[in-house]
């Protein structure tokens, strides 16, 4: 086998361009040899500090972990496991389970699958509940690992602390939040009504060249996480975080905003007048609902009847589906721009 011979004083740097080249072979580990070491490469070419050669011994084999269905193999039955959803919801270093009904008995079998195909993972856990109540928590049971509901999520170049029971999330919206982001023009002042532990303040913060984000949040617990996250990120020049109902404190703001972020999946046109109240002219609102696929045309309509109700026009620029809740029913975003203020 080919590999790149050098003494061990050089190993990292050997190493660290085999990679960069894509030559080592990812299958074998390295083999040393008193002061010097071996790379196992997958094909040949020129190393610094190194002299590719031709071993005649083989390189020992590196183990690969073990899917989920090999480590269930024989735990559940064929049927069993063509019923196990192929994707599950990951939060830091956290996965979120999703089993169906007849899997039950066996969830803690699966949990531990999961957790040992999973380095990254810590802790699995399975919702006990739906999100409920005025702050949209849920409850969750740890099956598996680390007995722990609190973790850090990277996401678009944030770090993100929460605890899975006491603020909304969904790591299934990153891609959305950074489409917002993408959308910010240099300069802009943004408002996030309803931003939980600032995952759209931060997001739009960290990738767009936005003067200042502002951020409402009435839930107390995701409050403190969101002046928590705005610190870890060191955005505190840029974002603001306030506490309380969006009712309240949005007819208190001085300025106007050039985009306005509404992610209150349900009843969030019942909002829309505050936000509207401080939409300059040309503004873009970002709503959200869930809604199935026949009804998003009529909501669209239904948006903007009650902005002309409210005496503004606005001109739908998108309508775009960011997410399934359920089959046939998805999470949609209205991007409204204000034309008559």
């Amino acid at each position: 086998m080919l590999a790149a011979y050098t003494e061990l004083k050089y190993a990292q740097k050997v190493k660290e361009f085999l990679v960069k080249k894509k030559l080592v072979n990812l299958d074998h580990l390295p083999v040393k040899e008193l002061d010097h070491i071996f790379f196992p490469m997958v094909k040949k070419a020129a190393v610094p500090n190194a002299k590719v050669v031709n071993t005649k011994f083989s390189f020992p084999e590196r183990q690969k972990p073990m899917t989920v269905d090999e480590l269930l193999k024989g735990k559940l039955t064929a049927t069993e496991l063509e019923t196990l959803p192929r994707t599950q919801e990951v939060v830091g270093d956290i996965l979120i389970l999703e089993i169906p009904e007849e899997l039950k008995s066996k969830e803690k079998i699966i949990a531990e699958a999961y957790l040992k195909a999973n380095k990254h993972l810590v802790t699995v856990v399975k919702k006990s509940d739906i999100h409920t109540g005025q702050f949209r928590t849920r409850k969750v049971m740890v099956l598996a690992g680390k007995k722990t509901k609190e973790t850090i999520h990277h996401e678009n170049g944030i770090e993100l602390k929460l605890h899975l029971e006491r603020t909304y999330f969904s790591a299934r919206s990153g891609s959305e939040r950074l489409r917002i982001a993408n959308q910010v023009k240099p300069g802009e002042e943004v408002l996030v009504m309803f931003s939980g532990a600032a995952p759209y303040p931060l997001v739009i913060a960290k990738n767009s060249e936005a003067r200042h984000v502002y951020g409402i949040e009435l839930n107390p617990d995701a409050h403190t996480y969101a002046l928590e996250n705005v610190l870890l990120n060191n955005l505190q020049d840029r974002v603001t975080i306030m506490h309380g109902d969006v009712k309240q404190k949005i007819p208190l703001l001085k300025q106007k905003f050039d985009r306005i972020v509404m992610p209150l999946p349900k009843t969030g046109e019942q909002f829309l007048d505050l936000a509207l109240l401080k939409a300059k002219k040309g503004a873009v609102i970002h709503l959200y609902s869930f809604l199935d696929e026949t009804e998003i045309d009529s909501y669209a309509k239904k948006v903007k009847q009650i902005c002309k109700k409210l005496g503004k026009e606005v001109k739908i620029l998108r309508k775009v589906k960011c997410g399934q809740f359920s089959p046939g029913t998805f999470r949609v975003c209205l991007d409204l721009k204000v034309l008559k203020n």
